[in-house]
């Protein structure tokens, strides 16, 4: 495990916020009652790939989804490509509304087997690049955008089994059109995170809104709130998922109660510095209120940037991120595209040309798999990613099995392969 000491940074800035001391990513003496909490082992496989769309002679990937479970069904929707043709070849990006629906079955012998249905419907209109979250009445779409047009619909996507066929219900509005925002739901309140009002992402923000699904049929209630937002950046693409820890402080028969916070960090600030992100920050819905708690770091102790990467909760708490972005890479291609006054026709022709052969020969995002166990507040590395990591799509938890649902690859790049991580725990040591 890599620890990165920021016990100085932390205190400060608890002093400045008047906030509460929070747990220091420093290593604790180890005494007969502390607990070693190893890192989940998670074992992934392919379980389908997308069908190919009618008039295209093989499967396609999708980013920016919405995706999420209802039942044995999974369903995603959305999405952009480039329709067949060659991103590094200038094609434009296509924004789709098609809907797939994944149908798990059990065998008699007790195997899972897989099947795409006819959705029987597609999106209001192409959409991609909204938040979604799974509930127990189908999969919350939240915002997202068609080309230049930002939305703020919510509306509720669920399978009708008897009808056979997908059908939807409008939920409230957010108060401002978002997209590039991701999404978590804890019990029965769902929050939305980050996300920029204009498309291209122009200006990110420090949105936090909250939706308490109970309240649903009181027009008065059911609304979205604004929530306190954390102190750092505004961030597209941000990194976020629900983790337990201990409430110390809590009591109920003499027995410690644990409760969910959410874990925001990564993202990008487009325009400002630092544009890649690397802060950590908690959310306690029960307090309302917002820690620091440092860097997301790398297997050298660096701080790291990760965005528009899928992840998620492992019981009882640790946050999983499935890959990240090479930054270095990445501002590489967006340096050589910008336009300067200088340049002439031939060095514009130069610049062009050496960007497509770094599309052409793109590696992939990295495959590190990393976690952070928010008990103790320690970053560690688990594995690689079998295949190319996937960006900018949704992470679902289908009953316990960890879904990604295809996604970015790369610049221009798309898998259309689902994948499933099954987690194998390993028992807590005592020292």
């Amino acid at each position: 495990m890599i620890l990165r000491p920021l016990i100085f940074l932390t205190l400060l800035a608890l002093v400045l916020a008047d906030a509460p001391p929070v747990h220091a990513q420093a290593a604790k003496p180890a005494v007969e009652t502390d607990m070693i909490h190893p890192a989940p082992k998670i074992e992934w496989e392919a379980i389908a790939e997308l069908p190919v769309r009618p008039g295209f002679e093989k499967a396609e990937g999708l980013a920016g989804v919405f995706a999420g479970a209802q039942g044995d069904y999974l369903l995603i929707a959305g999405g952009t490509n480039w329709a067949g043709q060659s991103f590094s070849a200038g094609a434009k990006r296509a924004w789709w509304a098609d809907i797939y629906v994944l149908h798990r079955q059990y065998t008699p012998e007790q195997k899972t087997v897989y099947e795409w249905l006819p959705a029987g419907a597609e999106l209001p209109r192409n959409l991609a690049y909204g938040a979604s979250a799974s509930t127990p009445e189908g999969v919350l779409c939240m915002g997202g955008a068609e080309q230049n047009q930002v939305s703020d619909a919510c509306f509720l996507m669920k399978w009708n089994a008897e009808a056979r066929k997908l059908e939807f219900e409008d939920y409230p509005k957010l108060p401002k059109p978002l997209a590039c925002a991701t999404a978590v739901r804890i019990g029965t309140t769902v929050y939305l995170l980050g996300g920029a009002h204009q498309m291209p992402a122009s200006r990110a923000t420090n949105t936090f809104l909250a939706l308490d699904l109970t309240k649903k049929g009181d027009p008065n209630a059911f609304t979205w709130k604004t929530l306190p937002s954390w102190d750092g950046p505004g961030r597209i693409f941000p990194i976020a998922a629900a983790s337990l820890e201990k409430a110390a402080s809590l009591k109920n028969g003499g027995e410690e109660i644990v409760e969910e916070s959410i874990y925001l960090c990564g993202g990008r600030d487009p325009g400002n510095s630092p544009d890649f992100l690397t802060d950590l920050h908690k959310f306690n819905p029960r307090k309302k209120d917002w820690s620091i708690l440092g860097d997301i770091v790398d297997p050298q102790g660096h701080p790291s940037s990760v965005m528009a990467a899928p992840a998620f909760h492992v019981p009882p708490h640790h946050l999983v991120i499935v890959s990240g972005t090479d930054q270095e890479l990445v501002k590489m291609l967006e340096n050589n595209q910008r336009k300067l006054e200088a340049v002439d026709a031939t060095e514009e022709k130069a610049r062009t040309d050496y960007n497509k052969l770094l599309l052409e020969n793109y590696p992939g995002y990295t495959r590190t798999v990393m976690a952070y166990d928010a008990e103790v507040g320690e970053w560690s590395n688990l594995s690689n990613f079998p295949g190319k990591a996937c960006l900018t799509t949704p992470c679902v938890n289908w009953d316990g099995a960890i879904i990604i649902p295809g996604g970015e690859t790369g610049p221009g790049q798309r898998s259309p392969q689902i994948w499933q991580g099954t987690v194998r725990k390993k028992a807590a040591v005592v020292e």
